[in-house]
């Protein structure tokens, strides 16, 4: 395995889990034998669990720890909206932005809650940005904040087993909730939401799937 570490977590206490009913059909082991060497794409924060987690796999990892700059970013995107940028232009800062994907085009991507780190106005930039990025059978995991009266917070999560999640940390933050139809309109061709699962705290559980594959099937 080759990683590319993000920071740290410097938690020390035993994390809180989520049971995942998702990741388990991502993580599929015919689908992901026939596929040889992974590319593995994680948008959260490097931990001591994921790694151990990503370790059982021949694979090519890579950890971006994106929150607080797509965070940031996003605050910044809401102070131009009198004179929006282009899709293209926010591909371009985003591209800066998460430079560290590197040339690969991923087999796995954990976003965990970056949707929700990035205003509505992006959501078609970035789903442009990461089609770059998946391979032709790609799956996806995250969640997305779908209840509007649940408080939002900034988690931190991890990997604890196949169908378990770690929540290293969450704090009160800015985020932006989107639900389903405006993220999968967003999402454009070759990519949609697949499943969904509603947890009590109010997040949308997803598993995303790319259809490029049979798209170039059909042609």
């Amino acid at each position: 395995m080759i990683g590319l570490p993000g920071k740290k977590s410097d938690r020390n206490e035993p994390p809180e889990t989520v049971t995942s009913r998702l990741l388990p059909v991502m993580l599929d082991e015919k689908r992901l034998a026939s596929l040889g060497t992974l590319n593995i794409l994680d948008f959260g924060r490097a931990n001591s669990g994921s790694l151990e987690f990503f370790n059982q796999f021949s694979c090519r990892l890579c950890v971006l720890d994106a929150a607080d700059s797509l965070l940031e970013w996003s605050a910044g995107l809401q102070t131009r909206m009198e004179e929006p940028p282009s899709n293209q232009q926010m591909q371009l800062e985003l591209s800066g932005l998460l430079s560290s994907m590197g040339a690969h085009r991923y087999d796995l991507v954990f976003f965990w809650d970056t949707l929700n780190h990035l205003h509505e106005h992006a959501l078609c930039a970035f789903a442009g940005l990461m089609r770059r990025y998946l391979s032709a059978d790609c799956r996806g995991h995250g969640f997305m904040l779908h209840k509007r009266g649940t408080q939002p917070m900034l988690r931190h999560m991890g990997m604890a087993g196949d169908n378990l999640i770690s929540v290293h940390s969450q704090t009160p933050a800015v985020l932006y909730p989107h639900n389903r139809k405006v993220v999968n309109d967003a999402l454009g061709p070759d990519l949609r939401i697949d499943q969904g699962v509603l947890h009590g705290d109010g997040h949308l559980e997803f598993l995303l799937v790319s259809d490029a594959a049979k798209a170039q099937g059909k042609r």
